[in-house]
């Protein structure tokens, strides 16, 4: 997702869309269910792919899905591995520049080499200036994870700090927000993310990074609402993860409580398909969990349902509606609006919409969402492609697959940071979203879609 939208602007200024607080014991909004998610997510590590967290969020998204009617698998994948960062009080992430003993903001990047307790000492240098026994700096414009940054290439800083002989690196976090992000760097030296100074490097600092490698599950959570009688026994699909690196409030925290949301209204007014809700783990680490269950999915066994009927398979499915990262409020933009208009534009996307190469899914798309007050720049599969080299969401096993797919997507500035947290959402947006899903899902239903053309896949 990092730089799906650079360079495209959707600006739409209309009546803000309006979310009328409801009298008590009303159906949980998408902006209750973010609440909740959060809550679950407690630091340090909130609710990292497989984490407790991750199995206290699904086991409130299996019993939510479970009182709303439907069948609720719990498909957790096991003989998988993440890494933990070590946050024990002597332990945890840190970054002290040794003249003064000062501390910075630090948060560990992930898949590194490690320190002791006691960290390592070094001179912070630039990237070119980098030998034996110094450490590496890379700067936020490079290492900034934001959707608008095209120069991104921390990991390749890091790699080539320890081809010259560095023994750690210290990626700079975004210094006018206060914020870290995550990191993942697939390195042998230790290294952080901290909020420093420019004026830092040339410096002696000391860096700990302590964690390891350890067993993982991914908890999936697969809901089933089976087609009515007489009709086509096709399903449509409401896809999301619920893993994310901090509160992740926008990815995708938002996203997996819009598919709460939606599924509710689905099972009030049942569509004349069947619904399989999907919510996985394991999307910010390689989409693990999605592939786990595309796997199944295209099995000659399929997915085993508990209610006994049928197995699900690739070839029941018509289309999917994935929602990732979806709604998300333009700070870098809003920040100033509000700062003169004392108020945010009524609407202000960031946002691209992107669907898989089949014309009834994408009308259908870009209508029923734009009637919902929802817009972005419409963008075919094969143009994300090429700007992200691929997909870069539990979708594209789907669209790979030949199963269309829709996926309205936002950038943001507080996207993998610390900063991603449900007081910076647009709720209102979040709420309109989840309604445009149901309603396209219930269009999709009986609308005349064929697979995605194997030159698209």
């Amino acid at each position: 997702m990092r730089r799906l939208l650079v360079g495209l602007l959707a600006l739409a200024l209309a009546a803000p869309v309006s979310s009328a607080a409801a009298p008590g014991g009303r159906p949980a909004t998408a902006s209750d269910h973010l609440a909740k998610l959060v809550a679950l997510s407690r630091a340090p590590e909130y609710r990292r792919f497989g984490t407790a967290a991750m199995g206290r969020v699904a086991d409130y998204a299996a019993g939510v899905l479970a009182r709303d009617g439907y069948e609720v698998l719990r498909d957790d994948v096991g003989g998988l591995s993440r890494w933990a960062v070590d946050y024990a009080k002597d332990d945890r992430p840190q970054l002290v520049r040794t003249t003064d003993g000062r501390s910075f903001k630090t948060e560990s990047a992930f898949d590194i080499g490690t320190t002791g307790p006691d960290g390592v000492e070094c001179t912070l240098k630039k990237v070119s200036d980098v030998g034996p026994g110094d450490c590496g700096f890379v700067p936020f414009s490079e290492g900034s994870p934001e959707w608008k940054n095209p120069t991104f290439k921390a990991p390749a800083d890091v790699a080539t700090i320890a081809s010259r002989g560095g023994i750690g690196a210290v990626i700079q976090g975004d210094g006018a927000r206060n914020l870290v992000y995550s990191a993942r760097l697939r390195t042998t030296i230790p290294a952080v993310v901290a909020v420093v100074p420019d004026d830092i490097v040339g410096q002696r600092v000391r860096l700990r990074a302590m964690g390891a490698q350890v067993p993982a599950v991914a908890h999936n959570v697969v809901a089933v609402r089976r087609p009515p009688a007489g009709s086509s026994q096709q399903y449509v699909v409401l896809l999301g993860h619920m893993d994310g690196w901090f509160q992740a409030a926008a990815d995708n925290g938002g996203g997996a409580a819009a598919v709460l949301r939606a599924a509710h209204e689905l099972a009030g007014v049942p569509p004349s398909a069947g619904v399989v809700v999907a919510l996985m783990d394991g999307e910010e680490y390689g989409l693990l969990g999605s592939k786990a269950l595309a796997t199944q999915l295209s099995s000659s066994a399929g997915l085993a349902v508990p209610d006994g009927g049928p197995a699900l398979h690739m070839a029941d499915l018509k289309a999917v509606m994935n929602l990732d990262a979806s709604s998300a409020r333009a700070s870098d933009v809003q920040d100033h609006v509000a700062a003169v208009a004392g108020r945010d534009a009524p609407i202000f996307s960031w946002r691209a919409m992107v669907f898989s190469e089949e014309p009834t899914l994408t009308s259908l798309f870009i209508s029923t969402f734009a009637a919902h007050q929802v817009f972005g720049l419409p963008l075919p599969s094969q143009a994300a492609v090429q700007v992200e080299g691929g997909w870069r969401t539990d979708a594209q096993w789907f669209h790979q697959a030949g199963v269309p797919v829709a996926w309205p997507v936002a950038g943001y500035p507080e996207y993998h940071t610390d900063g991603d947290v449900p007081s910076a959402m647009d709720h209102a947006d979040l709420e309109a979203v989840a309604d445009a899903a149901a309603d396209l899902v219930g269009k999709l239903a009986t609308a005349p879609i064929g697979p995605v053309p194997d030159q698209f896949r």
